[in-house]
């Protein structure tokens, strides 16, 4: 409970926002869509036995740092053996805690795992908490691959999972895909609604680099 307590104040004071986690009440997760599943870190290897019975998970990508699994205790090798024993593929694309600019960074190759394994099956696509990291990726292909603007991404990933990742990494990354032009202007010089939405040209270009990560 300590650990949860403290984690939480990190992330309202870098978040400022008012979602917790709480450590001690297991892993949680959301169904957003058809085989997209958003959730907190699984803690032992029932876990990814529950994901495998009864939620037909068939790959699970984990935006988790080594040091936020350390903090935890988590037994990842334990973690990722479960995986492989179900056939579950095991993706890691770790991103920094409570950093949007890290966020912004990871999202395509995320994006990309997440696009590539969920012809396949159902994936769980978790953080520590499931409250920033992962949603963003949730709400990122959303936006990308099922042609929904920003907003709604996010509104449906929301109404159904209360999070509040970060839109300006969701922008950010998307501007970087769509317009690759090393003399750009920094997003932040850009209209507050730049890249909420994106034109089916941009939303094409932005599927092909995607995909070629």
């Amino acid at each position: 409970a300590a650990k949860s307590d403290d984690y939480n104040r990190a992330m309202q004071r870098q978040m400022r926002n008012p979602y917790e986690y709480h450590h001690d009440l297991g892993m949680h997760f959301t169904v957003i869509e058809k085989n997209l599943i958003v959730g907190s870190q699984p803690q032992c290897k029932e876990d990814i036995t529950r994901l495998y019975e009864e939620e037909g998970v068939r790959a699970i990508l984990n935006l988790q740092q080594d040091k936020d699994v350390e903090y935890w205790g988590i037994d990842l090798p334990a973690i990722m053996k479960q995986s492989a024993s179900h056939g579950i593929a095991y993706f890691r694309i770790p991103a920094r805690d409570f950093d949007p600019n890290s966020l912004r960074n990871e999202l395509p190759r995320a994006v990309a795992a997440l696009e590539s394994a969920i012809s396949s099956g159902s994936v769980y696509v978790h953080c520590t908490a499931g409250l920033g990291r992962s949603p963003a990726v949730a709400i990122a292909y959303l936006y990308w691959f099922c042609d929904m603007d920003m907003d709604t991404a996010y509104s449906l990933l929301t109404s159904k999972r209360p999070c509040g990742p970060k839109k300006e990494a969701i922008r950010g990354a998307t501007y970087d895909l769509a317009n690759d032009d090393p003399f750009k202007l920094p997003l932040e010089k850009l209209p507050e609604d730049a890249f909420t939405d994106v034109s089916e040209e941009e939303r094409r270009l932005i599927q092909q680099r995607v995909r070629k990560l």
